[in-house]
């Protein structure tokens, strides 16, 4: 499998293949829709990966990128998909990364999700916990 950037200009001639991918990553949030990610996707706010082979997606992520003094940070905004969190594809994701020169990844999980991305060497620093008024 390949992990690759989407550039904002071709989401929308992938969107039906990967938007099933993003209503799955937003199951579990009411901050955003699928409509609303598209958005995202398509004015370059945010970037599409893909996870394929040559027949298909099997996965999608978005990030967003955020300039800080010390660090040009991604946070994974949606990742969804069966076995795209393997040790090729990781290290795949982190060198796209680093290519546009980022230099952190973080991203808010479940503690299922934590302890998958434990197993490829991301570190747990947070939980995010939410009262809804």
């Amino acid at each position: 499998m390949i992990v690759q950037f989407v550039e904002p200009t071709l989401v929308i001639t992938i969107w039906e293949q990967v938007k099933p991918y993003i209503e799955k990553a937003l199951e579990h949030t009411d901050d955003y829709n699928a409509d609303q990610v598209k958005v995202f996707l398509v004015n370059g706010s945010w970037s599409l990966l893909v996870v394929a082979d040559a027949e298909k997606i099997h996965g999608v992520l978005t990030v967003s990128v955020e300039n800080g003094v010390n660090h040009r940070t991604a946070m994974i905004t949606t990742i969804s998909g069966k076995g795209i969190i393997n040790k090729e594809a990781i290290s795949q994701f982190v060198n796209l990364l680093k290519a546009n020169r980022i230099t952190r990844l973080q991203g808010y999980a479940r503690d299922s999700l934590v302890r998958l991305y434990q197993r490829f060497g991301l570190e747990k620093k947070a939980n995010l916990v939410e009262f809804k008024l």
